[in-house]
């Protein structure tokens, strides 16, 4: 028997308005209405093909269509996801990734992906004041909130003056308390650079979008309390997941 909101839902065929589009602009409706709160993903495409009454190549047409706009994240064997709001990413001179998240809510976490030792690239040179050749301690970071991927994060670090960090970080001991074994008992942002470009392929697979998606890049600069940097960054952030929110004060 068909259900009472199987008939409502059902698209017009007649409408002059493509069935994908119409089933589109309903369930984009009900995403902004959080009609899927509770679960946070849309229902599996055999419950949304029985209740707007088409195959399963319309359904994904309109799915699709929602994914371009921002409003799910297909998964493949998982799901497809309903986008989160806008996290406020704030950068001041004192940018802290935890804290940032903790204020609304969330769940910070980070994966290790690369920690190593290496000539340090010619940007990286440049901005940490290091001479040519000299090497540098490489981290990329695979940034979360709520076990979601928003954020890739690569940091250059004096190798020289950090001796030692690679094996700290491998053994699961946070940032702040190494830079404090080195004796940075704080630091501040010097400066953050703002961009915007296409992901690459590996990329888009760590922060889970599609490479058709652009992402915002931060390139950044901390320095300890005594003016000499300890670190350069550059941090790529889902630009549908992340807005950067610039402060104009000397801390958040």
């Amino acid at each position: 028997m068909t259900s009472e909101r199987s008939l409502s839902s059902a698209p017009g065929r007649r409408s002059g308005v493509a069935v994908w589009k119409q089933i589109a602009d309903t369930l984009s409706r009900e995403i902004r209405d959080r009609a899927f709160t509770a679960t946070g993903r849309l229902p599996s495409e055999n419950e949304l093909s029985t209740r707007f009454g088409v195959n399963r190549h319309t359904l994904r047409q309109a799915v699709a269509a929602l994914q371009v706009d921002g409003l799910v994240r297909i998964e493949p064997g998982r799901g497809t996801f309903i986008q989160n709001e806008l996290l406020d990413y704030v950068l001041s001179r004192r940018t802290r990734f935890s804290e940032n998240l903790q204020r609304q809510g969330l769940l910070p976490s980070k994966q290790l992906l690369t920690a190593r030792e290496m000539v340090a690239p010619e940007r990286a040179a440049d901005e940490l004041k290091l001479p040519r050749g000299a090497k540098v301690l490489m981290v990329e970071m695979l940034d979360e909130a709520n076990e979601q991927p928003v954020a890739l994060a690569t940091a250059y670090y004096p190798a020289a003056r950090f001796a030692g960090l690679l094996e700290m970080l491998n053994e699961g001991t946070r940032t702040t308390e190494i830079l404090r074994h080195f004796g940075v008992q704080d630091y501040v942002r010097a400066e953050s650079r703002v961009t915007t470009q296409m992901p690459s392929e590996e990329t888009a697979r760590l922060l889970k979008q599609p490479t058709t998606r652009p992402v915002l890049c931060v390139e950044c600069l901390d320095i300890d309390m005594e003016g000499q940097a300890i670190k350069y960054g550059e941090t790529v952030f889902c630009g549908d997941r992340v807005q950067l929110v610039v402060s104009a004060g000397s801390a958040t």
